[in-house]
Formats: C-alpha cells, structure tokens, sequence
C-alpha cells in the first residue's frame, strides 16, 4: 500500500517533516537495491555547532484505509532494504539510529488503548517504533509508544540490510489490539540522532529502496 515504494519515480508521494528537527532526503540514483534510484538520508552534525539534541532524516507516507483493497483489514507486515554508506559520531553517548515508525492516527479508541484506567482525552495516536541498528537501549521513553529491537549495536556498513516486521500481529502482541476506525497510518523510513552531547558531532549517510506495506509477499 506504499505508492512508488523503490523511489524509481522520484520523490512524490514521499515527503518529509517540515520543521527544524527534520531535514531533507533526496531521491538518487547510483546506489540501489533494485532498479536505479533509492532514497538517501544524508544525517550530518558538524562538531562545535550549537543546538538541538535531535535530529530526523527520514521518508514518509500516510495510507489511508479507503484505499486498501478491504478497508476493515489492517496491512499484515512491512519490511525493506536500508544501506548504511558511512557511520561516525564524535561522543558514545550520542545515539545515531535507523529507525522504522508506524503511527496510528485517529483510531477512536486510543485514549483507552494507551491508558485504560486513566484514558488520556487529548492523545490521537499510539505507534511502534522499530529499531533497526545503531542503538544498544532506547534512547527515550514516550508513553504513547511501544519499543521493538529488530538488531542492537552498530550498523553494518556497505551492504543493503533486510528487515520483515510482522506489522498486524506486533500490533495485536503490543499493543493488545489490531488497528480498526483509524483515519491513517503514517509510515516513516528513518536515520536521525539524539541526546548529542553539546558541541559534538555526528555523521552518517544511510538509504532506503524496496519498501513494502501490505499483505502476502513484495514482489522482486
């Protein structure tokens, strides 16, 4: 249920954050897992630049169930390829991560899901994040998130990675439901950093191709 999920049509529908803790990705050629094109997320921090503690690169979309082919059922996986190119941070207590999210925005039900004996009114979504490499303990706790290791320690550099997330049943398993009423899923693609130490700096260059939401198995 991703649109252009190798990236060989460009950017579009893939879009970023836009505010200060998100930067840009491109869409380039030379390095992919299938076909020409992948999307690249150049993480960078120059050492003595101050600032923010966190920064997001990364891809999203947002599927929206009035588009899958039975809208009363939730996707049954999501899985693709990441390469990290280069990887380098100045301090250990850096954390500089590959990371997949899957939000879940406007389930009528999330108040009670993410706290049933105090039920928060104003929260609209719950998640779960999936950590893919570069960290060893979560970097921060949010109570509306779940946490999933699929690999600790750091990345493999210079070669395409596989993930496969069992999405429905991780769900189901987490978070004790399986997504129904929800407006959409917000799916984003990440590398980023956090808890940088002041005047540090840390680098990374990582890619995504291949991406897949949905059921049964991605072709290629």
């Amino acid at each position: 249920m991703l649109v252009n999920p190798g990236f060989e049509s460009g950017r579009e529908p893939w879009h970023a954050i836009q505010n200060r803790n998100w930067g840009e990705f491109e869409v380039v050629e030379g390095i992919a897992r299938t076909g020409s094109r992948s999307a690249r997320l150049p993480v960078e921090w120059p050492r003595g630049k101050p600032g923010q503690t966190a920064k997001v690169f990364g891809v999203i979309q947002e599927p929206v169930p009035d588009r899958f082919p039975d809208p009363s059922l939730f996707p049954e996986k999501l899985s693709g390829w990441y390469f990290v190119e280069s990887w380098d941070k100045d301090q250990p207590a850096t954390d500089l991560y590959v990371q997949v999210v899957v939000i879940i925005w406007g389930d009528p039900r999330t108040g009670r899901i993410v706290d049933p004996y105090n039920p928060p009114k104003s929260l609209t979504n719950y998640q779960i994040r999936y950590y893919l490499a570069g960290l060893e303990n979560e970097p921060f706790l949010l109570k509306n998130a779940k946490l999933e290791f699929i690999e600790k320690g750091p990345p493999k550099v210079g070669e395409w990675v596989h993930f496969d997330i069992p999405l429905r049943a991780d769900f189901q398993r987490l978070w004790g439901v399986v997504p129904t009423g929800y407006e959409k899923i917000r799916v984003l693609f990440e590398a980023r950093w956090d808890n940088k130490p002041e005047g540090s700096g840390c680098s990374a260059v990582v890619y995504y191709d291949d991406l897949f939401l949905g059921w049964g198995e991605p072709e290629g």
